[in-house]
């Protein structure tokens, strides 16, 4: 998701992203963890575009 989020012009890197700090947060084991890690992946393979578009639903939805 760092790419749906981050605006600079140089794509942050996966290996800055900090493991979760306990194991109580969300996506931090079993299903939850691959559901996440799925999510990851597909989002990185998505073109500008649709990320912005996926960004804009989410944001409206929020607002509701």
């Amino acid at each position: 998701m760092y790419r749906l989020f981050h605006d600079g012009e140089v794509p942050a890197s996966l290996s800055k992203l900090k493991p979760p700090k306990n194991d109580d947060e969300f996506g931090s084991r079993g299903a939850q963890a691959d559901y996440l890690s799925k999510l990851r992946r597909l989002l990185a393979k998505m073109e500008p575009g649709d990320q912005n578009l996926l960004l804009h639903m989410a944001q409206k939805v929020a607002r509701d």
